[in-house]
């Protein structure tokens, strides 16, 4: 297998077939979260529709970019439970399992949940844009990401989370 490097700043967007994909596992997701009784935990002014609409739209963006599919499941996950794996998976070295991050704002920064284990998801990932274009900013690995100084309080509400800046993003040889 040949290995290869997508560059930082790649652009990529879904085609109208993706879009509806999109749309699709991002409403039925919702659902069966709400009746499951999980919790949602959004943060901003947003919608709920247009926070799943670009969570999953930046997932099957960054699957299309690396050659991947990305997990369609519509099934409950839990960190917690151990039943969140990630995303989709690369073939990279020591590293493997990606949760794919989204925001809309340009400069936004890696976010990872409190409740986020390091056991279940070897990498993270940043996309940025809005809906159906996004860019690819970089890796961060669970063990990099996931330390007491990245802890930080990332809005006005107080909310907490592992945060990395942009600056801190890394580009990993994939193989294809």
């Amino acid at each position: 297998m040949a290995k290869e490097i997508i560059k930082i700043g790649t652009e990529v967007t879904l085609s109208d077939t993706e879009q509806l994909l999109a749309k699709a596992i991002a409403k039925r997701r919702y659902q069966k979260s709400r009746e499951a009784g999980v919790y949602n935990s959004r943060k901003g002014p947003q919608s709920d529709e247009a926070t799943d609409k670009e969570g999953m739209g930046g997932e099957i963006a960054f699957c299309k970019l690396f050659n991947v599919y990305p997990d369609l499941s519509i099934e409950v996950k839990s960190s917690a439970q151990g039943t969140d794996k990630g995303d989709c998976i690369l073939h990279v070295v020591g590293n493997g399992t990606v949760d794919v991050k989204t925001t809309i704002y340009p400069d936004g920064k890696l976010l990872a949940a409190p409740w986020k284990s390091k056991e279940g998801v070897d990498l993270y990932a940043l996309m940025t844009g809005k809906f159906p274009t996004y860019t690819f900013k970089g890796f961060m690995t669970s063990a990099d990401l996931m330390v007491e100084e990245r802890y930080k309080t990332f809005s006005k509400s107080d909310a907490k989370a592992y945060v990395a800046h942009q600056r801190d993003l890394k580009e990993i040889k994939i193989e294809i």
